[in-house]
């Protein structure tokens, strides 16, 4: 690559403002592209923690017997085991009417 010569290489002092807008432009282009992509790697990173945790209520929920997870329940004040990560108050409920 160092051996290609720039066909925009600047012969006058106007072609080298010219390049150097140019450069410009590319490189704000470029560093905004790198913040979107930080921003979407932020993103991943939050979802994939959130992923774990679900897995981890899940297995939890799955490991305990039955019997024993409505006994813990019943003597414990903290909240119950969540089987579902919507949240409780905006779940509809349906009547089964024949």
């Amino acid at each position: 690559m160092a051996g290609l010569v720039d066909g925009r290489r600047a012969r006058s002092p106007h072609g080298a403002l010219l390049e150097l807008s140019m450069l410009e432009l590319e490189k704000v282009r470029l560093t905004r592209e790198m913040q979107r992509a930080d921003r979407r790697c932020a993103d991943i990173r939050k979802r994939l923690a959130e992923i774990d945790a679900k897995q981890h209520r899940l297995q939890r929920f799955v490991e305990e017997p039955h019997g024993e997870a409505q006994a813990h329940q019943a003597h414990t004040v903290a909240l119950p085991l969540p089987i579902h990560s919507a949240p409780t108050d905006k779940l509809k409920k349906r009547r089964l009417c024949y």
